[in-house]
């Protein structure tokens, strides 16, 4: 599948990182056309959680992963403070499970051991991983453990962030 892009954002929709792999070929955008973008995500997975959330047959909270269209699918990670990971890709469905068992964060397994290609809740599911694993390892320990953090404003440009996200994420056999 093509990443197109990852954000970042607070409990209260601002986005506190965007860092975009593929843009329109020819299409300059300015940041006021960014920006609104990056409402309409965040607006849109917002609606779709509170939907969820009162549709939801449990007691907690419906829990939303992701989001398919057919130009685009965007996977949703959603921590207990609110914080947002979200990454923004082609909705390509499958890929090579020989691979993606070696690139699961935590030695995690998942797929089918006969080598077809992965179904889209094991997609599903291994992008949730990876998506955790930038928060637990990447986020946490390159913003968060920063001296130069402060809650209501990180300065993810000061740190290491976006080197190792890019790193991370390049690793994985599902990033194109």
């Amino acid at each position: 599948m093509t990443v197109h892009s990852f954000h970042i954002f607070d409990r209260r929709g601002k986005t506190l990182f965007t860092k975009r792999y593929i843009t329109s070929l020819g299409v300059i955008e300015d940041e006021e056309q960014l920006s609104e973008q990056r409402k309409l995500v965040f607006g849109m997975l917002f609606s779709l959680r509170e939907l969820s959330n009162n549709l939801s047959p449990a007691d907690g909270p419906g829990e939303l992963k992701m989001v398919k269209t057919g130009s685009s699918s965007l996977y949703n990670f959603e921590t207990v403070s609110g914080l947002r990971f979200v990454l923004y890709t082609t909705p390509e469905t499958s890929y090579s499970t020989t691979d993606a068992t070696a690139q699961t964060p935590a030695g995690s397994s998942s797929g089918t051991a006969n080598g077809e290609g992965m179904t889209s809740p094991a997609v599903t599911d291994n992008i949730q991983a990876a998506l955790k694993h930038i928060y637990e390892h990447i986020w946490v320990t390159f913003v968060i453990r920063s001296p130069m953090y402060q809650p209501d404003n990180p300065n993810v440009e000061v740190t290491n962030f976006e080197s190792s996200l890019d790193t991370y994420l390049k690793g994985m056999t599902w990033f194109r």
